[in-house]
């Protein structure tokens, strides 16, 4: 391996690292991952030859889907916002992951994950405490405020108790935790099941680890469901069948027993079938459809359909200063880009499942993690929130990244 070959993948590994590591804690961080790797990979690109026409080529669907969100509505009339921009432009980080990964050799694959796998047992034990209560007060965190880290996030009471709270982890957030904190669980529990040895146990138990953090600290519901339907995806997929079954089984007699036995977990499940206790969910969807209907084929501009802005006078009062989006991410991005892009949006979703090589560890991980933003999609936009966006294209990255070429080959380069 050539001198400028070594510091490229040098690079590559600490933007990589300052990427994952964003996204488990603090944003800015992940741009300069993001930014430093597509640097990276454009460079890796242009020393095996690649050409701009074969890389638009290899990914089309992704092509086809940009362009139409980012010009169609613009020729419309409805220029997409700079929020909007960067959370499309997000999805470019998927071929950036997957050749920067693909730089890397075997061993500093496994020191990315160890940093990553740590990060994330981290965060995890950071929720614990603050579910718990084991926390400092609001106003221990005051000289960070430059951060824009959401401290007071983590001292909302879980209804009926006086000393639970909902925890977001390293992130302060709730559902930034237990979004981002699923697809790992995904992705962790598909490598775990195809690796062997250390790296098997130590990936099956970042996947245990994350899956009770995230599925009794930050009281999240559809992510807990999304994640228990996914595990047992990626077991049936991972295991032989005589295996896999009774493994599914046990996972959901495992989440039936935590919901029996844990009241206010069980009463905020039953609760979501109320208008209260589904966050006014009914009204947010309506004020989607209601800018779908005001821009059906073009949409309204990606980045400008926030749901405050189409909710009526009749509407809950959360619905009217919701400064998000629909709680369903088809729906947004058909509000958003039109039918036709929501369409586009399904097609590159379908065709990155049918792409990522199951057989392989990280293929199959990245395909859960896929899966589970899709359930999860049905009731919330996980890309409304940035970390969530880019932890997303990073693990579905690391699905297409490919085995690492062999040392011996690697130094005949």
């Amino acid at each position: 391996m050539t001198v400028r070959a070594g510091v490229l993948e040098r690079g590559l590994l600490v933007c990589l690292a300052l990427w994952g590591v964003g996204c488990l804690f603090l944003e800015g961080l992940a741009a300069v991952g993001f930014a430093g790797c597509a640097l990276g990979a454009l460079g890796a690109a242009w020393r095996r030859g690649v050409t701009v026409r074969g890389a638009l080529r290899a990914w089309a669907p992704l092509v086809a889907f940009l362009a139409w969100a980012l010009l169609v509505p613009t020729l419309s009339g409805h220029p997409p916002s700079g929020t909007g921009v960067a959370r499309l432009l997000d999805f470019v980080g998927i071929p950036v992951a997957a050749v920067a990964l693909g730089q890397l050799s075997d061993a500093r694959r496994v020191r990315l994950a160890w940093v990553l796998g740590g990060v994330f047992l981290v965060s995890c034990a950071v929720a614990g405490l603050q579910h718990f209560g084991v926390w400092p007060g609001p106003e221990a965190w005051a000289p960070f405020a430059w951060t824009r880290l959401p401290f007071d996030r983590v001292y909302e009471l879980v209804p009926g108790t006086e000393n639970r709270f909902m925890a977001g982890g390293l992130l302060f957030h709730r559902l930034k935790f237990s979004h981002i904190g699923g697809m790992i669980v995904a992705f962790a529990l598909g490598m775990g099941l195809l690796l062997e040895g250390r790296r098997r146990t130590a990936a099956l138990c970042v996947a245990a680890v994350g899956l009770v953090s995230v599925g009794l600290f930050p009281y999240a519901r559809a992510a807990s469901v999304a994640l228990v339907g996914v595990m047992g995806l990626v077991v049936l997929l991972g295991l032989p069948r005589r295996v896999a079954l009774p493994a599914c089984a046990a996972v959901l007699g495992l989440a039936v027993l935590t919901l029996t036995l844990n009241r206010p977990l069980r009463e905020r499940f039953l609760n979501s079938t109320t208008q209260q206790g589904s966050g006014s969910r009914a009204a947010l969807l309506e004020t989607g459809l209601c800018a779908l209907r005001q821009s059906p084929v073009t949409g309204v501009g990606p980045g400008r359909f926030q749901a405050r802005l189409y909710a009526t006078p009749d509407m809950p009062e959360q619905a009217r200063e919701h400064p998000g989006k629909s709680h369903n991410q088809f729906l947004s991005m058909a509000a958003e880009t039109g039918v036709p892009g929501a369409l586009l949006f399904v097609v590159l979703l379908g065709w990155l499942a049918r792409r990522l090589p199951r057989t392989r560890p990280e293929g199959l991980g990245a395909l859960g993690a896929l899966v589970f933003f899709c359930l999860l999609s049905l009731l919330h936009d996980p890309l409304f929130h940035t970390q969530a966006s880019q932890a997303f294209v990073l693990i579905l990255g690391a699905g297409f990244a490919g085995p690492p070429v062999p040392e011996n080959k690697r130094s005949a380069s």
